[in-house]
């Protein structure tokens, strides 16, 4: 979902408590309050309000990492691998959005790494290939359910045969360009075939 769309003026009312606030981490942030407030609205535009039916749970770090680190490496990445273009195909069609490259990178980054905060995601586009850098503070075995989450994604919905680097705390993908061209390719036949099954 774009963020770059037009801005729109609009007077609204808030607290006198959630303005101090407001001042206070704007200042902490080094920016506006009217842009912490807009980057707040992205994140609920974009994020929070499909979590409000209940279908997701919150809880601290240490909490998480108890009950996944009771979890075999192998239940993780099978597990995982399952999950990945499950979600991602779900939650692009829930948006409105279509299910291509671009589009699967924006959710990885923004979706699970600014929002969730499942990884600090780099991005870096060169002429012949992309790098994508998952970076976190978990454990290995946080690695290796990355790996094979994003893994599911670049294979079964875009078609794409990559070979993550997986290390204690980040996962590093690269996508050579050619292979982008056949990632179009794919989803061109995947629509001809809706349209004449």
């Amino acid at each position: 979902m774009s963020t770059k769309n037009p801005s729109k003026t609009r007077t609204i009312r808030i607290n006198q408590d959630c303005d101090s606030v407001l001042r206070s981490d704007a200042e902490r942030l080094g920016m506006s309050v009217n842009a912490l407030i807009n980057k707040i609205l992205i994140h609920y535009v974009n994020s929070h309000r499909y979590y409000e039916s209940g279908n997701m749970i919150s809880m601290s770090t240490n909490t998480f990492m108890t009950i996944f680190d009771q979890i075999s490496k192998n239940d993780v990445e099978d597990t995982a691998y399952g999950l990945g273009n499950q979600k991602v195909n779900e939650s692009l069609m829930r948006r409105g959005m279509e299910v291509n490259y671009n589009n699967v990178i924006w959710y990885i980054s923004q979706i699970l790494g600014e929002y969730n905060g499942w990884f600090r995601c780099d991005l870096l586009q060169e002429q012949k290939v992309d790098h994508l850098h998952l970076s976190h503070t978990l454990s290995r075995k946080w690695s290796d359910f990355l790996a094979n989450y994003i893994s599911s994604i670049f294979r079964d919905i875009l078609g794409l045969e990559i070979q993550p680097v997986i290390l204690e705390n980040a996962v590093n993908f690269e996508i050579v360009k050619n292979s982008r061209q056949h990632e179009n390719t794919l989803l061109a036949r995947k629509k001809q075939f809706q349209t004449n099954p």
